[in-house]
């Protein structure tokens, strides 16, 4: 699953921290590892990667987190987009450069 997230101004350090501490319950949920990645011209984006033991227990821990947090489906300011987009995507086999 890849997720992109618009964070507001300021709040990469709490998200931060919420985001590490969710480790356990993510692992539990079946989330096998994660990569993140901030924007460099814009630190407040970010995209991150999850690695799920299956679809539908990335699906079930997204149903869960936008259960708990609504607005994280609420609109960017100034651009309508919502502030949290998961899309969800399986592997392909690596190319060589």
């Amino acid at each position: 699953m890849v997720s992109r997230r618009r964070l507001e101004d300021g709040d990469f350090e709490a998200w931060q921290q919420r985001f590490e501490a969710g480790a356990a319950a993510r692992k539990a949920a079946g989330c096998r590892g994660v990569r993140r990645f901030r924007g460099i011209e814009d630190t407040q984006e970010l995209v991150v990667i999850f690695e799920w033991d299956t679809i539908a227990n990335a699906k079930a821990y997204v149903n869960l987190k936008v259960a708990e947090n609504p607005e994280l489906l609420g609109a960017r300011e100034g651009s309508g987009d919502p502030k949290l987009a998961n899309i969800f995507v399986e592997e392909m086999e690596p190319l060589a450069s």
